[in-house]
């Protein structure tokens, strides 16, 4: 068994460092679970999951707390739904442009959070899309340390840090060590580690958010008073206290249409399409008129 980069990947890196901004905005676009409305929402590309871009998912930090997750990532009529293997995982469209190159991505596929409320990920999410276990993952050896110490939107970094140099190990059928399906995939521990890895990556004043009343709440005179301690960061708490309410959503893409204005003939278009191969990723690659 093999895991493949996404052909559409190497493009998207490349047009993240052509942009000067510092961080990679994108909408994010789903159909609320309970009332059947589109939602859509600006949100940040923080990196690829597990630092590793042959995983092929993209991801983006939420507050748990958020509605968000209420409309998209809980099943309807299921309050109880949060760690739950057999919870429906929705599906999502996010819409990335780059107005300093004319690129647009259109991503499709399904989502999942990563969080300390929702403790147990989609087995049948990692099955589908080949998430495999970071365990599996190398770094060069002539790599340096600007090169693997930071994701592509570390709130004091610029872009154009992604790791070049990051692999995955092929793994055979006739590797003794794991021929157990469920060992290429990640453990419990290793979910909570790139927990920890994003959360440690955001700057102090990023991590105060998450210690701020929940989204959407009324503004009282009690609520305003600790928006504006933390503003001051005088709220007294320690810096980690917000943790519980962070979360990374891991975009699962199995489609990317890309346009770009600036190629001649008016344009040029290119379709992915994930398919199914038996033993590695495949994806079908289609030109198409702009």
């Amino acid at each position: 068994m093999s895991h493949q980069m996404a052909p559409w990947v190497p493009m998207f890196i490349q047009s993240c460092k052509n942009n000067t901004e510092p961080f990679v905005s994108f909408q994010f676009a789903t159909v609320d679970k309970l009332t059947n409305k589109p939602r859509c929402r600006t949100v940040v590309f923080r990196d690829f999951l597990f630092h590793d871009k042959k995983t092929n998912v993209l991801t983006f930090n939420t507050d748990m707390r958020s509605s968000k997750i209420t409309e998209s990532f809980l099943a309807p009529k299921s309050s109880n739904c949060r760690g739950n293997k057999k919870c429906e995982t929705p599906f999502f469209e996010a819409c990335v442009y780059f107005p300093e190159t004319w690129e647009q991505y259109r991503f499709s596929g399904q989502s999942f959070t990563i969080s300390r409320q929702f403790k147990e990920i989609p087995d049948d999410i990692v099955a589908k899309y080949d998430i495999f276990s970071p365990r599996f993952s190398e770094t060069s050896d002539d790599s340096t340390d600007e090169d693997t110490d930071t994701s592509i939107n570390d709130d004091n970094d610029k872009n154009n840090d992604i790791n070049d140099d990051n692999k995955l190990i092929e793994i055979t059928d006739n590797d003794e060590r794991h021929n157990a399906e469920n060992d290429y995939y990640p453990k419990p521990e290793e979910w909570e580690a790139e927990l920890l890895r994003q959360w440690s990556s955001l700057s102090r004043h990023t991590k105060s958010l998450y210690r701020k009343p929940a989204p959407g709440q009324k503004l009282t005179s009690e609520t305003s008073k600790q928006l504006d301690k933390l503003h001051r960061g005088v709220d007294g708490a320690k810096e980690d206290v917000g943790l519980e309410n962070f979360g990374i959503v891991c975009l699962c893409v199995e489609s990317v249409d890309f346009l770009n204005l600036k190629e001649g003939r008016g344009g040029e278009r290119w379709v992915f399409q994930k398919t199914d191969g038996k033993d590695e990723d495949l994806w079908e690659e289609q030109e198409v008129c702009p």
